[in-house]
């Protein structure tokens, strides 16, 4: 059985393009770019760490830009496609996503920060991107900030 295999990448490495690399080399089909990255919030009354385990995952908006210089790293440096994962809650996130190079995002705070309509907001707002600026496909849309 042939099953498609994706990759999902830490950021906490120090060259996420080599190990993009080396994913697409072993046969991945596809790239997931970006993980959590290590975190841990105090609780400051009681000066212990929120969570059980101490430190968690970093998750939501305060990762998007970190996410989108790995997917801007990576795309110049493997063919296979590449989604873009990290704080997406506007079509404005979405599209510097794909500019950097996604070929597709993944939505996860965008629900919790924006409900479950948020997958119509994002379209609608990369639609109305498209639209105001003359872009009639989204490959006009993605890697453009590598075309520049």
């Amino acid at each position: 059985v042939k099953i498609p295999i994706f990759a999902k990448l830490s950021p906490m490495v120090p060259d996420i393009a080599a190990i993009a690399v080396a994913a697409e080399d072993a046969g991945c089909d596809a790239i997931v770019a970006i993980n959590t990255m290590r975190a841990m919030k105090i609780e400051v009354q009681v000066g212990k760490p929120v969570l059980f385990n101490k430190v968690g995952g970093l998750s939501g908006p305060a990762i998007k830009p970190v996410g989108v210089r790995a997917v801007y790293e990576i795309s110049g440096r493997v063919k296979i496609p590449i989604i873009g994962v990290g704080g997406i809650c506007t079509g404005e996130d979405a599209l510097e996503y794909l500019m950097a190079g996604a070929s597709g995002i993944q939505i996860g705070s965008g629900v919790r920060y924006r409900g479950i309509d948020v997958f119509e907001k994002i379209y609608g707002g990369i639609e109305e991107f498209m639209d105001a600026n003359g872009h009639s496909k989204m490959d006009d849309i993605i890697g453009m900030a590598r075309r520049l």
